[in-house]
């Protein structure tokens, strides 16, 4: 008879370890794919400066302080195409006035927050600029009689009094939208000061 060889455990054994360690290697990416499957695709991630820029939120401005001297939008009326006569103090006295565009009437109201008076012809009320940037200055004389009474642009300011209003009229196309008026201050002395601001407008 002839002698049987001895089987060599040593490389079942590693054999052995080997199926098995693969079978475990398996079964972890089985479960790793189908974690990322009920999960879903992670959210990309955008660093800071990259990609689209957020659109800014435009908060429209109707007041504003420069100096000492606060702006505080009181109200726009369109008056469309015509300023009727019947709307003047003296009716009998006017015709009504008419453009192919627009009548703009804008009010504002001028307050001193400072401790001191504030003297005549250091602030105004100036032109209207759309959001185009086109802009719009003030109508002359003509517009006077549909400028109310208590209306007294320039006027000297005494601290913490109520508002003063001061009320422009304008010829704005009709095409223009996004209305914003100016308001300018001109601190007069030694040291003369300018400034000036945007008021967004309500309709």
């Amino acid at each position: 008879m002839k002698n049987k060889k001895p089987m060599n455990l040593s490389g079942q054994i590693s054999k052995g370890v080997l199926v098995f360690g693969g079978i475990i290697i398996i079964v972890i990416l089985i479960i790793v794919i189908i974690i990322k499957i009920v999960s879903g695709p992670p959210e990309p991630v955008t660093e800071e400066g990259e990609g689209e820029k957020k659109e800014e939120v435009y908060e429209p401005v109707y007041e504003t302080v420069i100096g000492n001297i606060k702006f505080i939008f009181v109200k726009t009326e369109d008056k469309g195409g015509v300023l009727r006569a019947s709307e003047t103090e003296y009716p009998e006295r006017e015709k009504d006035l008419f453009t192919r565009e627009r009548f703009i009437k804008v009010t504002i109201g001028v307050q001193n927050v400072g401790k001191e008076t504030i003297s005549r012809e250091q602030w105004d009320v100036k032109e209207l600029i759309d959001g185009e940037g086109r802009i719009f200055e003030l109508m002359g004389r003509e517009a006077d009689p549909w400028i109310p009474t208590e209306s007294n642009c320039g006027a000297s300011l005494k601290p913490a009094f109520s508002p003063t209003p001061c009320t422009k009229i304008y010829e704005v196309a009709k095409v223009s939208t996004d209305l914003k008026v100016k308001v300018f201050v001109e601190e007069k002395g030694i040291t003369a000061k300018k400034g000036e601001a945007l008021i967004d407008l309500k309709f």
